[in-house]
């Protein structure tokens, strides 16, 4: 009951949060589909199919020789990537991933963890190095797993964290980003 009147606030204030919890899933991470958030409008939502999940989603992406997951939590999206209407800026420079309560995050290839961080509107921030030029940033944390820090080495899959809301973020969810040369991309159309 506290969590529906707390989202219809959200709502009614006007504040890009996700409407509902996505299911909970125990065991390995099913990254197999990916659906917008129920009741709430994405200014910036991506092509979906009659049940709101994204047409044409394939969960990973090959990127300069680097195979990386497309939105690495269980969650759904509530903020694509590219032009949007109120909340934080008129440009949304990565996907938004809610989960409503913290959630493991998985790292999206296998890499090099070059930043652990808190960052000035991202909150608690990771940034990966996969090689070729391609990196992943992880936004929002509330939590870093064990381990966590620079020079660590990670496989895709591997836990880096948890979802938050640190930063400027109204709601428990992922910030996720993958760049390329330096320029952000969107993770659900970049690569092939």
């Amino acid at each position: 009951m506290f969590l529906r009147l707390f989202f219809m606030l959200v709502l009614s204030a006007g504040i890009a949060a996700c409407a509902s919890t996505p299911s909970s899933r125990r065991g390995a991470p099913d990254f197999s589909s990916l659906s917008l958030c129920r009741g709430v409008v994405i200014s910036n939502a991506p092509a979906t199919d009659h049940s709101r999940r994204i047409a044409n989603y394939d969960p990973q992406a090959s990127i300069q020789g680097t195979v990386l997951l497309r939105a690495p939590v269980n969650a759904c999206v509530s903020s694509g990537f590219g032009p949007r209407r109120g909340g934080a800026g008129s440009f949304h420079h990565g996907l938004d991933l809610y989960t409503g309560r913290p959630s493991a995050v998985y790292a999206g290839g296998d890499g090099v963890i070059t930043s652990v961080d808190r960052l000035r509107g991202y909150g608690k921030t990771i940034l990966i190095r996969h090689g070729g030029g391609v990196e992943t940033r992880y936004a929002h944390l509330s939590s870093y797993a064990p381990g966590v820090r620079p020079g660590t080495r990670v496989r895709m899959g591997d836990v880096l964290g948890r979802t938050g809301d640190t930063g400027n973020a109204t709601a428990v969810h992922l910030h996720y980003e993958v760049i390329v040369d330096g320029k952000r991309h969107n993770p659900l159309t970049i690569g092939h």
